[in-house]
């Protein structure tokens, strides 16, 4: 069932129990702005931050503490290197279907600029309208990894582990993982400069002109790919501009987002020939809530017919609804679309194999959500033998090394 937007409270995204807090009107009332925490960071850290974008907008604004950090539940260490897509491609969707979320402003700090880069570069239709980055990373860089290093000998010997306790309900969880993983000799190659290739939305990029963890090639990273990025350099400021520049960092965000709804539609989350996707007031999962009627998806299917190319299925409403469905924590509900579309592609196509791969990581997902941990890896497996061996190439507009990761993850 979806979260409710209470001010606080806490929601299960990837498996695990994170806590979020809500302001302004909800997502059926209004946009809605999504803040992404720094790798220190959490719900309390952003201070009023919250509030000041929503009373600036009049938007709506999630806030939530990622696994490790605030009262969320701790993360299992050491976390992977590539913590950062993880989070992106498969948390970040859950905390968005859990709170039925349709449409919205991602502003990320730092580690969490990161990870919405990633989110709105993903070729999976991401429902970012925005993006606003904040003291981002791209690559590693010495002097960050310098400044990292001064941060470990901090909360070691200094005081910065009591610091963080009095936000973290396990601070050496929360610090451990985001030191360990950056201060890794093998994170030095860390480079996410590909993903912004594929960013389509609208950017607002702000940086402190002293910031100790990145130098202003993070923000020409981006602005050399996308000229339309909007930057924001602020003089006399370090890494946190939100704070040390607070009143026109909100101005501008709330500009910007204003802009950006301006130009944009809220109402839905994708259009396929200018009809809205409708999702379902809850994500069916058998045995814990009530299955939807049978014909509910039938106007969705009837957009595929057996005439059709494997291209023009790809451009269907189906085939598009299953992919948000899939991507949105709907995992029974995209197998019933996809259902159609893998019934018209011809016998033993790569296509047609690829849609049944899709099928069964739905179905994997929903056996997790079922606590059905065999039956999903034995799901799992069959998506690994469906999925194409040549990882470099693309089915369906969908990119077969991102459909390889998914499956990695569920395999862990």
């Amino acid at each position: 069932m979806n979260a409710s937007w209470t001010p606080n409270s806490t929601l299960v995204a990837d498996g695990q129990q994170l806590e979020y807090a809500c302001y302004g009107p909800p997502p059926q009332e209004a946009p809605t702005i999504v803040l992404l925490h720094e790798g220190l960071g959490c719900i309390a850290l952003w201070r009023d931050l919250p509030q000041k974008l929503a009373q600036a907008t009049g938007f709506g604004v999630l806030v939530y503490s990622r696994a490790g950090y605030g009262q969320s539940e701790p993360v299992q260490l050491p976390r992977p290197l590539n913590y950062m897509t993880h989070e992106a491609r498969m948390v970040l969707p859950d905390v968005l279907a859990a709170v039925a979320i349709e449409s919205c402003i991602l502003v990320g700090h730092s580690d969490g600029a990161s990870i919405a880069a990633i989110y709105g570069g993903s070729d999976f239709r991401p429902t970012a309208s925005g993006l606003v980055l904040i003291a981002p990373h791209f690559f590693t860089e010495a002097i960050g990894l310098q400044e990292i290093a001064s941060a470990k000998a901090a909360f070691d010997t200094g005081d910065l582990r009591a610091r963080l306790a009095k936000y973290h309900n396990d601070p050496d969880n929360a610090f451990r993982g985001w030191n360990d993983a950056w201060l890794n000799p093998d994170f030095k190659a860390w480079n996410i400069e590909s993903m912004l290739n594929s960013i389509t939305t609208p950017i607002l990029a702000i940086q402190g002109r002293e910031d100790p963890y990145g130098s202003l090639k993070q923000i020409e990273a981006i602005t050399k790919r996308i000229e339309s990025t909007l930057t924001l350099v602020i003089d006399s400021c370090k890494h946190a501009p939100h704070i040390e520049h607070e009143e026109i960092v909100v101005t501008t965000i709330a500009d910007f987002c204003t802009d950006v709804v301006s130009r944009s539609d809220f109402t839905t989350r994708n259009a396929v020939n200018n009809k809205s996707i409708v999702y379902p007031d809850h994500a069916y999962v058998p045995g814990q809530n009530e299955r939807h009627p049978d014909d509910l998806f039938d106007t969705v299917k009837r957009s595929v017919s057996t005439n059709l190319s494997a291209k023009q299925l790809s451009e269907t409403e189906a085939f598009i609804t299953g992919l948000a469905f899939l991507k949105n924590g709907y995992y029974w509900e995209s197998h019933e679309v996809f259902e159609v579309v893998w019934m018209a592609l011809p016998e033993a196509s790569a296509e047609k194999r690829f849609v049944q791969c899709l099928i069964q990581l739905a179905n994997a997902r929903l056996k997790l959500k079922m606590d059905k941990p065999k039956a999903a890896q034995r799901l799992v497996g069959l998506c690994r033998e469906l999925l194409p061996e040549d990882q470099a190439t693309q089915l369906l507009g969908i990119e077969i090394q991102l459909v390889s990761y998914w499956i990695e993850q569920l395999e862990k």
